[in-house]
Formats: C-alpha cells, structure tokens, sequence
C-alpha cells in the first residue's frame, strides 16, 4: 500500500511551540506515513504507526500526539478528506492488528457490519460500521475510521443472539458489552460461524489437552474442567475440588512433577486459601504435543499475586524441553488505595490477560523498556490497559535454585509488599 495526498501539515513541540507549518504531501505506507513539503529538496519526515501514542480527527482535520510528546495536525485535503482517512485508518488497523497481537488462529470469516461497545458502567466506548474478522480465537473488529480492537474468545463470560432484532450481544469477564448489528442476510451465517468457533474452543481443550493428560476422566468431567480453563485461564482449588476432588489430585500431580517446585509453592500456598491457589493447563502451539502449565497464587494479606510458568512439558518420552528454571513473578494488588480484597480478582485477570493475549511471554510483563527496546512486544507494553497497569505493580522475581534461598527471596518480596 502506498498512498498519496496533498494537504497542510503542522508540527508542535512538546511546549506546544510551532516547529513546522508546509504545504505538501502525505504519503501512506503499511507501517507509516512520510510528511513531504513542497519541492523536489525536501525529504520529509517518516513516522511510524508505531511512534504514534495518541491518533483521531475532529471535522476536517487530523491529529495525533508522539510518544516524543510532539503533537501534529494534518488539514486542507479538500474534498478528499473522507479518502485520506480511510486509507490513514486502514494502513493504521492492519498495524495495530499484528502489533496489538489480535489475530489468534486461522481466520475463519469476515462480516460487514455494525458495532456498538459499552463499558461495565454502561457508558458508550465506541460506535460505528466495521468488518468483523472471526478467527479460531478471537474476533477483530475494524471500523473504517476508528481504532481496530479484539474480543479474546478466552474471556468471552456470555454472549446471545437476539433474533428480533437480528442483534449480537457479546459480554466480557471485565463486563464489557459489545453489540453488534445489521449483519442483514448475513445474520444466521454469523450466528453459525460464531457457534462453530466458540463450540470449537471447548472441544479443542477436550481434546488436544484434558484428555492427553487426563484421558482416564469421563467426558463430562473433563468438559466442566475445559469451561473454566479454555485458551489456559486458571482455575480456583475450590472450582477444580467442586467438579471431582480425583481430577483436583491429578491436576497438581501434573503440575507438581518436581518436588523442588513443590516445596516452593507449598510455602505460598500455605497462605493462601482454595479461591486464590489457581492452576492453568494450555496447549503449546510452539510445540506438536506440547503443553504449557503454570500456577497463580493470591496472598490479599501481603497484598500480591504471584505466578509461575513451568518449563514447557511434552507428552513424549523426553519432558525436558528446556533448562529447569523456577522463576516466580510477584506483583503488587493494589499500588496506592483501596480494598486489597475487592482488587484481587482484577489482578488475576490482569495477569490471565497478559499471559494469554501474548502467548505466555514473561518478558513484556516485567522487564524494562530499554530491554524491549527491539522487541515485537515494544508497541504493546504501550498500548495495552491492562499490561501497562500490570508491569507498574511488578515488584519483584524470586528464581533461586535452592528451595530455602527462593524461600527466602519470596519472604523479602512478601514483606515489602504489605500495605
């Protein structure tokens, strides 16, 4: 894609003081844009989606602030205005797409149609016309002149079809609710794909991990396990006790293969009560019988959330995939006021976002800017709500060998964390 204007552009300094007015040109690219003056002497300047911390239009103009802090006005295209947005739009939602990590799996289905998207306290986030793109798990949403954004089907809590008013409603674990509307002939094809894939959720856990690991467990059982730990969410002690308290063995039995790990998560989970010792079993898409395991602990009275991921586990006759490191990542609750209580659940959903929308990637939720500095996740760290409230809470890593010096880097962690 490559794309040309003719308009005003301005630069404003972080002060707000004018450093550029031209008249020139816009040339869109995939991943960017260069703003050209006049005259064959002027190169320009280049800026990257990806440079761009804030980007909307009001009337007949453009802008958009830089992570610089610098801020620019696009203006005068004429009657061609409605054109340059949309191609400004479309290069920036395919960046945004690939940056922001929303594709997940094959796409299965595209839609024209309406949107409407409301917050938990029911107050309006955005409106519009858009294509929706329905993947193996996840669904985009492009708008034509706003930002493209996902729905994780992982963290879809219930979703129906109002066939009266040909209408969809989707709501989130975070009470989000998205509608969406005037799919017109397309109605029923999107209520049958949109079946097909979440059903397929289901069956994709069932089958590629519960029953590899725990094939001995009738179906029902397993399908109740699968509901409240699809794409690798956690589950509570008390909610895996509740379906068989034999599954619930079996479950830290394989998640417990080193009594070294187990003697460090023990001293954790020796503070903690059944709703907030948390387990997750996921497929390792990097690997053909792959796994991915990891355990979450809640510990209100210290005020943290901890996690760990285990070395990836195949089912093979060779389980050692990689080097044993037992690396806990320990996060603050809450980090200035508030009911450390109330606030522990949307920690936890803060770390199962994180963990899942990134593919189980440690690095983008605690390490510095200036390590990630070329990394896929640089954009991210940016742009995510909830991995930009994750990574200020990080207060500390405990990966020591040893179980009584881990012990003792947890204790120190613990200690300073208390409100």
């Amino acid at each position: 894609m490559e794309v040309s204007y003719n308009l005003r552009f301005q630069r404003f300094s972080f002060t707000n003081k004018s450093v550029v007015d031209k008249e020139g040109e816009i040339i869109i690219y995939e991943k960017g844009f260069r703003l050209k003056g006049k005259g064959a002497s002027d190169k320009g300047e280049l800026i990257s989606f990806s440079d761009l911390k804030e980007f909307y239009f009001k009337a007949d103009k453009v802008f958009f602030v830089t992570f610089n802090k610098e801020k620019y006005i696009l203006s005068d295209a004429s009657g061609m205005f409605d054109s340059l947005l949309k191609d400004l739009y479309k290069a920036r939602n395919s960046f945004l797409i690939d940056a922001l990590f929303m594709k997940s799996g094959k796409l299965k289905a595209e839609f024209d149609a309406s949107f409407e998207r409301v917050s938990k306290f029911s107050k309006p986030i955005s409106k519009g016309s858009a294509k929706i793109k329905i993947y193996e798990r996840s669904m985009v949403i492009v708008p034509s002149n706003q930002d493209a954004f996902c729905i994780n089907f992982n963290f879809v809590n219930f979703y129906e079809f109002e066939e009266m008013d040909y209408l969809v409603k989707i709501v989130l674990d975070d009470g989000q609710i998205i509608n969406i509307s005037h799919l017109g002939e397309d109605f029923e094809i999107f209520q049958d794909k949109l079946n097909e894939v979440l059903g397929g959720l289901y069956q994709s856990v069932v089958n590629d991990v519960l029953r590899e690991c725990f094939g001995y467990f009738d179906l029902g059982t397993l399908l109740k396990l699968a509901y409240i730990i699809k794409g690798g969410k956690s589950a509570s002690k008390k909610e895996i006790l509740k379906i068989d308290k034999e599954l619930y063995q079996a479950v830290e039995d394989f998640i417990f293969d080193n009594p070294d790990f187990k003697e460090k998560m023990n001293f954790l989970m020796a503070k903690a009560d059944e709703n907030n010792i948390r387990f997750g079993i996921a497929k390792d898409f990097t690997q053909t019988q792959g796994f991915i395991r990891w355990i979450m602990i809640a510990i209100p009275e210290n005020n943290i959330v901890v996690f760990s991921i285990l070395p990836r586990w195949e089912n093979s006759s060779n389980n050692a995939l990689e080097k044993r490191k037992d690396e806990s990542f320990f996060y603050k609750i809450i980090m200035e006021k508030g009911d450390v209580v109330e606030k522990t659940k949307d920690k936890i959903r803060e770390i199962e976002e994180a963990l899942i929308n990134l593919n189980f990637s440690k690095d983008p939720l605690y390490k510095d800017k200036r390590d990630l500095k070329y990394s896929p996740f640089q954009y991210a760290i940016r742009k995510m709500p909830f991995l930009r409230i994750l990574r200020k809470s990080f207060v500390g890593l405990a990966s020591a060998e040893d179980s009584n010096k881990w012990i003792e880097e947890s204790s120190e962690i613990l200690e300073k964390s208390k409100i």
